[in-house]
């Protein structure tokens, strides 16, 4: 799911792409296909009867896939929409196009009127209410862009306030915590005053009007708080203690005095969280400089037990000497939401980044979630099965390598519909960006049909 893999991600992706390619000359800029405008469809279309599929945006039965390219059309942004039957659509924000404002740096599926179609939420974290200055960040926007059996149609802006810079929309995450069969809306804002905010629509059946803005500072949450927080930059969604009810982890990957990264369980219901870090008790590791642990975040149930258990990556874990960032990721099972197992760390290299993007999904049939990882700095992802009873078999995973070469930052992103593993690498084609589709079981990666559009593949819904 989201930006999840990593706080400030525009300007943390650059800053990695460049340094991946310093000595190579400047590349020259791809010229991204034009946005497709959006084509309004009438909202008494219904979406067809039966079940409803997850990303399923025209309700045909079939799993879509939504590609974020949020510096396509002169840094505006775009999504391109590949529905069931391969055919692709480009998705751009209606109206006049904001240069920089980074639309698709977050996108999420989530049903937010149980109509069977499924809508995609859009962020947009740098948009503005007026004029930027030149390099400050943007207060953030989510466009909600509803599903109907002709494709999505724009809906409704979602904004937390009028100015500041909370890069609202950075992380954007579904969540059925209420029970009333739609989904809730999570929308993460780690520029929010105070370390960072994470904001619930939908709470208790209320469409998408606003619930709990939540920050570090709420007094059912507590502990210490720091500007460089970034809580709110990773979200995901499961149920950890077996209510039927889905709970919300957050990611905080700067908490600490040296960045070591935290992430926080919340119940927004019951008011109640919990602390996970590397100082926690049982929690194997010591929190280090820049270890960014919480960058990135999955939800599944990797043994079959009926919880879900959360994937936690540290990408800037080093294993052996102090600044080999290696990565790392760690497990987290329901109900205890205690560590299990050993840390991961299957193939992990100097400077992979292992557990920089993480997706949860079955990808052999069986049943049982599997966690999928990246490691964008060695151009890999690796596949770690679930196996009931037992968890993540780490010993087994099976390797996908990037087709685009070392620096196209492979694994950047990933998400799993449908029994299909889907990887960006934002930085092919001289950052004009890829994606891939691999069918189960994981083998070889096949490149989408998508014109390279300024950082395709930097997110997924």
């Amino acid at each position: 799911m989201s930006i999840s893999p990593r706080p400030l991600p525009s300007l943390c992706l650059l800053a990695a792409l460049v340094a991946a390619t310093a000595s190579a000359p400047p590349p020259r800029a791809p010229r991204p296909r034009p946005p497709v405008p959006v084509r309004a469809v009438a909202a008494a279309v219904p979406c067809p009867p039966g079940r409803a599929v997850p990303s399923d945006f025209d309700g045909d039965g079939t799993a879509d896939l939504a590609v974020a390219s949020p510096q396509a059309g002169a840094r505006a942004g775009m999504i391109a929409l590949l529905y069931g039957t391969r055919r692709a659509d480009w998705l751009s924000e209606p109206g006049p196009p904001g240069r920089g404002v980074g639309v698709g740096a977050a996108v999420a599926a989530v049903d937010a009127d149980h109509d069977r179609c499924a809508d995609l939420a859009v962020g947009v974290p740098d948009a503005a209410a007026g004029r930027r200055p030149p390099g400050a960040e943007g207060e953030g926007a989510v466009r909600i862009f509803h599903g109907s059996p002709g494709g999505l149609r724009p809906g409704r802006r979602l904004a937390l306030r009028p100015d500041g810079t909370d890069r609202f929309g950075t992380a954007l995450a579904a969540a059925d915590r209420a029970r009333d069969r739609d989904d809730e809306l999570v929308v993460g804002a780690p520029g929010h005053a105070g370390g960072g905010a994470v904001a619930v629509f939908g709470l208790r059946g209320r469409g998408l009007r606003r619930g709990p803005v939540v920050t570090r500072r709420t007094g059912w949450v507590g502990g210490g708080t720091a500007e460089t927080d970034a809580f709110g930059t990773v979200l995901t969604c499961g149920d950890y203690d077996g209510d039927r009810r889905d709970e919300i982890a957050v990611g905080a990957p700067g908490d600490g005095a040296k960045g070591e990264g935290a992430v926080t369980v919340l119940d927004v219901l019951e008011r109640s969280s919990t602390r996970l870090a590397q100082d926690s008790a049982g929690t194997a590791g010591t929190p280090e400089r820049l270890d960014a642990f919480g960058a990135a975040l999955a939800s599944g149930d990797f043994d079959r037990d009926g919880h879900d258990d959360v994937a936690v990556g540290v990408p800037g874990e080093s294993l052996t000497d102090a600044g080999r960032i290696e990565g790392a990721v760690q497990i987290f099972a329901g109900p205890s939401l205690a560590q299990r197992g050993p840390t991961l760390t299957p193939g992990a290299r100097r400077f992979h980044r292992f557990g920089s993007a993480l997706a949860a999904g079955d990808l052999t049939g069986d049943g049982t979630a599997d966690l999928a990882v990246g490691a964008p700095g060695g151009g890999e992802v690796r596949v770690l099965r679930g196996v009931p009873d037992r968890g993540l078999a780490a010993r087994s995973a099976r390797t996908l390598t990037s087709p685009f070469g070392s620096g196209a930052q492979f694994g950047w992103a990933l998400a799993i519909r449908n029994g299909e593993l889907a990887v960006g690498a934002p930085g092919a084609r001289s950052f004009g960006g890829a994606a891939t589709l691999t069918a189960r079981p994981p083998n070889t990666a096949d490149a989408l049909p998508l014109t390279p559009a300024g950082l395709l593949g930097y997110a997924f819904a």
